[in-house]
C-alpha cells in the first residue's frame, strides 16, 4: 500500500500494472475492495485503487464539502505519482466524484468511465435507495454492511472481504458522502465534459439506467448496457465491465 499525507489527513491506495493510468472511485462506505475484479485490468493498464478518507485506514478531518475533499485527494494522488492525465472511473455515487473531478481538472482527465452513473438523483427508486442507506447507517450500520456485501458478492469469501473492509469505514464520512451526492447536480455542466465518456449500466437496474439520457448533453459519450445485469456490475458482471472498459480505452485513449 502507498499513501499520501495532506493538511488534514492521510489516504492509502494500491497501485498495480503499467500503461495508461486508471483511478477508481468507490461508492460510500465500500472502499477499494469493491474493485477487486478490476485488478485484472492491470495486465494492460496502470491501476490506482484509493480508499478515500473515512474508508479503510484512510482518515481526514471533515472541514468542508466531502465531494471537494475527495476530488482534492484524487488530484494529490495523481501529483504524487507524477501522472499528467488519467482515466477517471467511478462506480455508483463514486461517479459523481468522477464527474466533479473532470469538471475541476479537465486537463488531467483523459477519459471518464461511470458504472451505474448519474449526474443527479432523478428517479424514485434511486431516491428510495439513498434514503434507506442513510436511515440504516444511522440506526444499524452493521445491517447496511451485510446488505451491501450480500448484494455485491455471490462468493461467501468475497462477501466476507467486502464486509470486513466496510467495517473500517467512518460512519460520519460515510453519511456525508451519501448526503452530498444525494443533493449533487451537475446536469447543467454536462456540456462542459468533452473528454470521451463511457457510461455502463446493468440492463435490469432501471432505477439507475433511466439516467442515461442526461449524458446526451456530453459531446463525446456512449452508453453500454450489460445484459441481465443489475447495479452491481463491477462485482457481479465484472467480465463484461472489464471487456467494455478495455474496448473503450483502446478506441479512445491510444
Amino acid at each position: 500500500m502507498k499513501s499520501i499525507t495532506f493538511d488534514n489527513g492521510i489516504v492509502y491506495y494500491e497501485q498495480l500494472g503499467n500503461g495508461i493510468p486508471i483511478i477508481f472511485i468507490h461508492p460510500p462506505g465500500m472502499g477499494r475492495r469493491v474493485f477487486d475484479y478490476q485488478k485484472k485490468l492491470a495486465e494492460h493498464y496502470r491501476i490506482i485503487l484509493p480508499d478515500l478518507s473515512g474508508h479503510g485506514q484512510s482518515r481526514s478531518f471533515m472541514n468542508g464539502p466531502i465531494i471537494r475533499q475527495y476530488v482534492k485527494e484524487l488530484n494529490l494522488i495523481l501529483e504524487e505519482e507524477s501522472i499528467d492525465q488519467a482515466i477517471i472511473l467511478g462506480y455508483s455515487a463514486g461517479g459523481m466524484i468522477a464527474q466533479e473531478f473532470s469538471l475541476s481538472y479537465p486537463l488531467k482527465t483523459k477519459a471518464i468511465v461511470l458504472s451505474g452513473g448519474y449526474p443527479r438523483v432523478a428517479t424514485p427508486g434511486l431516491t428510495m435507495l439513498y434514503k434507506m442507506g442513510m436511515n440504516l447507517l444511522k440506526s444499524s450500520p452493521t445491517t447496511l454492511i451485510n446488505l451491501l456485501a450480500f448484494s455485491h458478492a455471490r462468493d461467501p469469501e468475497y462477501r466476507k472481504i467486502l464486509a470486513e473492509h466496510m467495517k473500517y469505514s467512518d460512519v460520519n464520512h460515510w453519511y456525508k458522502y451519501y448526503e452530498e451526492t444525494y443533493h449533487y447536480n451537475c446536469v447543467k455542466k454536462l456540456n462542459l465534459i468533452i473528454e470521451p465518456l463511457l457510461v455502463v449500466y446493468g440492463q435490469n437496474s432501471f432505477w439507475v439506467n433511466k439516467h442515461n439520457s442526461f449524458y446526451d448533453r456530453c459531446g463525446n459519450s456512449e452508453i453500454a448496457m450489460i445484459k441481465n445485469g443489475f447495479h452491481q456490475v463491477p462485482t457481479k458482471k465484472w467480465l463484461a465491465l472489464n471487456h467494455v472498459v478495455e474496448n473503450f480505452i483502446e478506441r479512445n485513449c491510444r
